[in-house]
């Protein structure tokens, strides 16, 4: 068996990828594979030897989402190791990002803090031995320099499988960001990618891009990521969170020892609805078992982000496909930023978690809203599950995306364009009806 990670998550085309390994193997190799819809393979390298690993990333190499993928001598079927259908793995990969000159408009952030606030990296808590170290089992730090960290480790909740998706646990890469960037590049839009290890530091930048979009679960902020963001906002940037309970946790990052630390919730002394409009507050989370269907219930149909998608008030989204899920973030009128607007929304009142899996708020939901802040604007749909939602459309062979191109952007002033999803909503839609859930007016 072998784990590792990258010196740095993000290194550029043209520049060394160092990697730390630990392994009982006598040789191993290195393949570089890109991923979004396909799998392009950019090196193979080995064999090598050793706990240090230093590659030529290749000057052509693109940008994006990259998974370095270890082969031993020996045996290579051990539960949980790499295969060529998917980056995920519990072990034998490392996820980190590439930069290279693009004309992309759009940048993708990977919840990097996320994926570590819940890496318990070698432990797997399917056997019910132990829970490992992670910001779930009683630690206040954990370092980034470990195996895991989107892939190549274990994520504390994954006892807790995804009833909709149990190609991947959540937590990973693969679950919730590898099916964004499959459809950025489906349907034609080029795409940058950084981490939350980029925003944290100012590395990645912002006046480059139209559009700064993240997906899933982008649960854990550092004050200076928000200073990024917010500051991006001001100066005419745009920001999509396709995801839920997003900026919940605050997280201070120390560079000296690797280590992101708790520090306390946003909503303690500075909410983050000034930033995403929406809040875990109001909204709740089911992390065990099935959801009862549930959509968004369109509430503004008129409004440009959703015209072109054939929908009227009423209509109900996405619940065929459970897109509202597993966490979700509601609107908090206390501290709701100036000039929000719902275009949709979705109760959880008929969520059933007395069992103890999940915590719904009283009058807890979902909602998707838009509002403007400083010469940006924000979109947020409100829950997590909405790139997996998103996905199973087009696995389903419905092409109503592309079909309806126009409904896919909405302009920007100062930045170009940003990709809203409302051909998303109206497919969604049509599924819903098929399936006999589309509420009357």
């Amino acid at each position: 068996m072998l784990r590792a990670y990258p010196h740095e998550t993000t290194v550029d085309a043209g520049g060394q990828l160092r990697l730390h390994v630990l392994t009982d193997a006598t040789r191993y190799w290195v393949r570089l594979e890109r991923w979004n819809n396909v799998c392009d393979v950019i090196l193979e390298a080995g064999p090598y030897q050793g706990d240090d690993v230093r590659i030529i990333v290749p000057a052509t190499a693109p940008a994006g989402a990259y998974v370095a993928r270890f082969r031993t001598d020996g045996k290579t079927n051990t539960r949980g190791g790499p295969t060529d259908t998917t980056p995920d793995a519990r072990w034998g990969t490392a996820l980190f990002v590439v930069r290279a000159p693009s004309r992309a408009r759009v940048l993708v952030n990977l919840p990097l803090f996320t994926y570590h606030a819940y890496n318990v990296a070698h432990v797997d808590g399917t056997l019910g031995a132990e829970e490992g170290e992670c910001l779930y089992s009683g630690f206040r730090s954990v370092s980034l320099h470990r195996p895991g960290g989107g892939t190549g480790g274990h994520p504390w909740d994954e006892v807790n499988a995804d009833a909709y998706d149990a190609t991947s646990p959540r937590q990973t890469f693969a679950h919730w960001d590898l099916p964004a960037l499959a459809w950025f590049a489906r349907e034609g839009i080029a795409v940058d990618v950084c981490t939350d290890l980029d925003l944290h530091r100012g590395d990645a930048p912002l006046e480059r891009y139209a559009l700064l979009c993240s997906f899933g679960h982008n649960e854990y902020w550092t004050r200076e990521t928000r200073a990024h963001v917010e500051a991006f906002l001001e100066e005419g940037g745009n920001v999509g969170f396709f995801g839920g309970n997003t900026c919940w946790f605050r997280v201070r990052y120390d560079e000296a020892s690797r280590n992101m630390t708790r520090d306390g919730k946003w909503s303690d002394d500075d909410p983050e609805d000034a930033l995403t409009g929406l809040s875990f507050r109001c909204g709740g989370g089911k992390w065990k078992g099935d959801r009862p269907p549930a959509g968004y219930t369109v509430e503004n149909a008129a409004h440009p982000l959703l015209a072109n998608a054939g929908l009227q008030d009423g209509d109900v989204v996405g619940a065929a496909v459970r897109v509202i899920g597993y966490e979700c973030d509601g609107v908090d009128p206390k501290h709701a930023p100036p000039g929000l607007t719902i275009l949709a929304r979705a109760s959880l009142a008929h969520w059933d978690v007395t069992d103890g899996g999940g915590d719904i708020v009283p009058s807890g939901h979902a909602a998707m809203v838009t509002f403007a802040r400083g010469a940006g604007r924000v979109v947020n749909v409100g829950s997590t599950d909405w790139s997996r939602a998103r996905d199973r459309f087009t696995d389903r062979g419905h092409h109503a995306i592309r079909r309806r191109p126009a409904g896919r952007t909405v302009a920007s002033k100062r930045r170009g364009v940003l990709p809203a999803g409302p051909s998303f909503m109206a497919l969604a839609a049509q599924h819903d009806r098929e399936a006999g859930l589309r509420h009357a007016r």
